[in-house]
């Protein structure tokens, strides 16, 4: 099986992208033009049994305040008196095993009916009641797609493509996923290989692609630093059949939808 190759004349391939605003180049491309489109919530998963734990941050104060840790201290300043431990990851994210239980974000959602999310920003940590999660939930990660929501993507993405996961496609990686702002990121090969990117798979980055796109533009991915979730954007063949698949968790949100509610719509 091939595998993803380092693409030459990255800016060339990329010139199609020239007119989004540069800061994308930075956290992510996000052009518009297909005929339909949806969001993947990252998958998100809780242990009830770990409930007693309280917080992320009250977890790491009380290991703070035993001498199991030591504060985090820069120059003059101590980081661990200034800020708190909100828990999100950062970063691809392995399915865990049992006892976690995957919680979808609108079952999750709906037991705090009383929080009103901004949700004028996409699925983000904005939607969520948390200063900082409980050690009980692994939060939905930022800035990639999980294990789960990765592999049930590109497997769909391969059923509606003739030539199945063997369709060739670009890999982009923005300069904060890359940890790089003097290079271009750009990837192609096989759909395949795209999980062979990822530092758990064997690769150079603890994300999945920023962007991701076939040779032919008829689909297009975006996953930015900041959110929680990814837009796939096609044809509305193509987006349904996202929407229909079980392991993923979809909702349809514009910056238009400052009331959209997950609690309703569940993919």
């Amino acid at each position: 099986m091939s595998a993803m190759e380092r693409a030459e004349d990255a800016a060339s391939l990329l010139s199609w992208l020239g007119d989004r605003p540069a800061e994308e180049g930075v956290t992510g491309y996000a052009p518009d033009g297909w005929e339909a489109s949806t969001w993947i919530l990252h998958a998100m998963y809780e242990n009830p049994a770990l409930e007693r734990l309280g917080t992320h941050d009250e977890l790491h104060r009380r290991r703070l305040n035993a001498g199991e840790i030591e504060p985090l201290i820069i120059g003059d300043v101590n980081l661990d008196e200034a800020t708190s431990v909100v828990g999100t990851p950062l970063g691809f994210v392995i399915k865990p095993g049992r006892p976690w239980r995957r919680v979808r974000w609108g079952d999750y959602l709906a037991r705090t009916p009383e929080f009103h999310g901004d949700r004028s920003y996409p699925p983000s940590d904005r939607w969520f009641p948390h200063a900082s999660w409980p050690v009980a939930v692994e939060p939905p990660p930022e800035a990639s797609l999980d294990e789960e929501s990765l592999g049930a993507l590109l497997d769909t993405l391969a059923a509606q493509s003739p030539s199945g996961d063997a369709i060739r496609c670009y890999a982009f990686y923005a300069a904060l996923p890359a940890s790089d702002f003097d290079t271009v990121h750009l990837w192609q090969g096989p759909l395949s290989a795209v999980p062979e990117l990822i530092q758990d798979n064997g690769g150079p980055y603890q994300c999945s692609p920023t962007n991701l796109w076939p040779l032919d533009r008829s689909w297009f991915v975006w996953t930015d630093w900041d959110l929680q979730a990814t837009r796939v954007s096609g044809t509305r063949t193509l987006i349904d059949a996202i929407r229909a698949t079980p392991a993923l968790e979809t909702i349809e949100w514009s910056s238009s939808m400052t009331n959209c509610d997950p609690t309703t719509q569940q993919g």
